[in-house]
């Protein structure tokens, strides 16, 4: 009687489906269980191998190795768990320290209390003649545009006062501004926004992100959004 590697066995086979279909994330190896299922399974093919047609060695040594690399991805797969499991602790630990600590993020929004004023910042690529920044409502009307004049490269900041184009007050709520630069060329100069203010809260997401509270935001950003603590 002739005997089928175990890779293609069907009792083998009907292992690997219920595993498959009762472990997430499992490879089909990994549902045997452990060691001594496949060297039972094995013994048992050995045992019942046809004398006039035995396995070799090749064979023998292929099915070996199968079981070895896949007992070594499984391995592979619960030690990246478990790093995974590490870092989102340490993620955790890092964003609570920032609570009362002022730090600059990536964002281009403002917040316009009910005192009037905000403030934020940018960073330019290089040395500008001209530099403005527009300031739009909720619904991405400019309300405002602030003429900053010449800048040098670098970390730059501004102040709005809060009022529309015209004086008036503008109403206490959510805005956003964007930057635009020109050099004495009339070039245009790269300008990256950037938000800045005290975190009041942290919020540890399951699965996902620790997201930063900022005193004066409406929402939250994310850990990865924070480019800088003052």
């Amino acid at each position: 009687m002739s005997t089928s590697p175990i890779g293609s066995n069907p009792f083998l086979s009907s292992l690997e489906s219920a595993g498959s279909s009762s472990t997430s994330g499992a490879s089909g190896m990994s549902a045997l269980g452990n060691a001594n299922t496949f060297y039972n399974l094995l013994v048992t093919q050995l045992t019942n191998q046809d004398p006039l047609n035995p396995m070799s060695n090749t064979d023998l040594s292929a099915q070996l190795a199968q079981f070895s690399t896949a007992s070594g991805v499984q391995a592979m797969q619960q030690s990246m768990a478990a790093l995974t499991s590490q870092l989102a602790q340490s993620q955790s630990l890092q964003a609570a320290s920032l609570v009362g600590r002022n730090v600059v993020f990536d964002d281009n929004s403002l917040s316009l209390g009910a005192s009037g004023g905000s403030a934020g910042g940018f960073t330019l690529a290089s040395g500008a003649q001209d530099v403005q920044v527009q300031i739009s409502n909720a619904a991405g009307q400019i309300v405002n545009t602030l003429d900053l004049g010449s800048m040098a490269a670098g970390v730059q900041s501004f102040n709005w006062n809060g009022t529309d184009a015209s004086g008036a007050a503008a109403a206490p709520g959510n805005y956003s501004f964007a930057v635009q630069a020109a050099d004495a060329n009339g070039a245009s100069v790269g300008a990256a926004p950037f938000g800045s203010g005290q975190v009041v809260s942290v919020m540890l997401n399951a699965g996902s992100s620790p997201t930063l509270q900022i005193q004066g935001q409406s929402g939250s950003i994310p850990l990865s959004g924070v480019v800088g603590v003052m």
